[in-house]
């Protein structure tokens, strides 16, 4: 499976995962609003999603799936002995994390929420105790998408995702009213059970026994954990970024929390569903390239996946600038009885752009640290992701000494560019040129492309809204709608009058599916 139709079926299912999570939020949104509960549920997922991407998310998998691969290609039962021993040491130390976390709930909310009432840090523990289970799950998990993912196959594991959002909004749905905040955190647990049990039977098919060996003197145990143990001390700069945030916020008005993570959330939308299944796809063939030690191959992968993200996220970022009011409140402001204000959508809308600033360097940075990781080299991201943190860290509490929550949201974009900067710069040192003349170009174009495109939306805007009520939720959406379809004719056009072979290769692709489509549907003519 070449990557671009891997990254396209990744995509494909990653829009519905995410779709899912919009969905999620907009129910939290309805109900409660910017509110301090919305705190509360967010800040309780802070030490579960923190213990998460410590261990295991950009750890795990990038320090597993190279070792599996390469005794895949050697020694298939070899193989499979290091993935039960992975699955059985997930089991074990993700476990003893998990019981801690439940032990120590109420001083790890205190470090947490420090600026909370007690009553409010208390409830952040009661559901801190709930969620310690998620990550002991997605652990496991984990070993069975790295396993999959080994083997080309990515549509399971990007469908999985899904199932843990539909579990938080039937805990929102139908056990709140009853239960309150732990309906919605039990049903995170079930999300993250049921994102485990979809996975576990093709797993098993393909070669897994979870329980079948525990060798922790496998010449590819101590593969993994060279691998391992140092990304163990880089913290994944969003995580760390989310927990800044929580610790910072806390001193600050009620419903601040909820603002930035809202926010993020929703630019974090199109870097799950282009950047990351771009950088997912491409893996296994830089893992296998680099075990080759064919660099000149390996930095054709890295640059044409980078500009395909680039095509991507750059106009992206433009649009969700130029919409964001109207996106925030078509997706959390919908609804009649709504608790999500005309205030709370300014707070989340003036974050998403800031956060926006920095979307193609969020987007380059998963495919940047696999690179690394292809080259088993997870000592530079760490120290990129260290630097990031240590700018994110200083700036939030500079910039809220005088702005709100969304300042935030900048001090994250400006520590984003200086870890993708700094991630770029050494990998080119090592591997040499990454096509930096093709890539400035493809990105001077596609700005170009851009620009135009967002003036011509941003016209639109003008001319749309004087012909429908923008004091309605109807109107809003003619509007967005209007501005995003002539935003994407504009771009698409633009980029083809300019050159773009990306915009050459979709509207191939466009074509031939019109074509194979209009076969299927219409007669043949006698």
């Amino acid at each position: 499976m070449s990557v671009a139709r891997a990254a396209i079926i990744i995509s494909a299912l990653t829009v519905a995962a995410k779709a899912l999570g919009v969905v999620r939020d907009a129910v939290l949104a309805h109900s409660f609003g910017a509110s301090q509960s919305v705190d509360i549920y967010f800040a309780s997922f802070r030490v579960p999603d923190l213990l998460f991407g410590l261990l295991v998310a950009g750890t795990l998998s990038v320090s597993f799936i190279p070792v599996f691969v390469r005794y895949l290609q050697r020694e298939r039962a070899a193989a499979f002995t290091v993935a039960s021993t992975i699955f059985n040491l997930a089991l074990l130390v993700m476990g003893a994390f998990a019981v801690l976390g439940i032990l120590f709930s109420r001083e790890l909310a205190a470090l947490v929420v420090p600026g909370f009432s007690e009553p409010a840090r208390a409830e952040v523990a009661s559901l801190t105790r709930i969620l310690m289970l998620s990550p002991l799950l997605f652990a496991l998990s984990s070993v069975l998408t790295s396993v999959l993912q080994s083997h080309k196959r990515f549509a399971l594991a990007a469908v999985a995702p899904m199932f843990y959002n539909l579990g938080i909004i039937g805990g929102a749905l139908l056990f709140y009213e009853k239960f309150g905040l732990p309906a919605l955190a039990w049903g995170a647990v079930v999300g993250a059970a049921m994102h485990f049990l979809l996975q576990l039977p093709s797993a098993m098919r393909l070669g897994l026994r979870p329980f079948g060996a525990f060798d922790l003197g496998h010449p590819g145990i101590r593969q993994v954990g060279r691998l391992f143990l140092p990304r163990v001390f880089g913290l994944d700069l969003a995580q760390i970024s989310m927990l800044a945030s929580s610790v910072v916020g806390s001193f600050l008005s009620a419903g601040s929390l909820a603002v930035v993570y809202f926010a993020y959330n929703l630019e974090a939308a199109p870097i799950g569903i282009f950047a990351v299944a771009f950088a997912v796809a491409v893996f296994p063939q830089l893992s296998e390239l680099a075990g080759k030690h064919d660099l000149k191959r390996f930095r054709e992968v890295f640059a044409a996946t980078a500009a395909h993200i680039l095509f991507v996220l750059i106009p992206a970022s433009a649009l969700i600038l130029l919409l964001r009011a109207q996106i925030v409140r078509l997706i959390l402001g919908a609804g009649q009885g709504t608790q999500f204000s005309f205030s709370d959508t300014r707070a989340v809308a003036s974050a998403l752009g800031f956060f926006a600033l920095s979307l193609f360097a969020q987007g380059l940075i998963p495919l940047l640290s696999r690179a690394f990781y292809a080259l088993q080299n997870t000592v530079i991201p760490v120290l990129a992701g260290l630097a990031g943190a240590a700018v994110n860290i200083i700036l939030a509490v500079v910039f809220t000494k005088t702005g709100g929550a969304e300042t935030l949201a900048l001090a994250f974009s400006i520590a984003v560019l200086v870890n993708m900067a700094i991630l770029f710069i050494v990998l080119r040192r090592m591997v040499g040129d990454l096509g930096d003349e093709m890539l400035i170009l493809r990105a001077v174009k596609i700005s170009t492309a851009s620009v135009v495109m967002g003036l011509c939306a941003y016209v639109t805007l003008y001319v749309v809204a004087p012909l429908v009520d923008m004091q309605t939720y109807a109107g809003i959406l003619v509007q967005t709608i209007a501005a995003s379809v002539v935003a994407l004719v504009v771009y698409l056009g633009a980029g083809f009058l300019i050159g773009l072979p990306e915009t050459h290769s979709l509207l191939k692709m466009l074509r031939a599916s019109l074509e194979k489509f209009s076969r299927l549907v219409l007669p043949p003519t006698p």
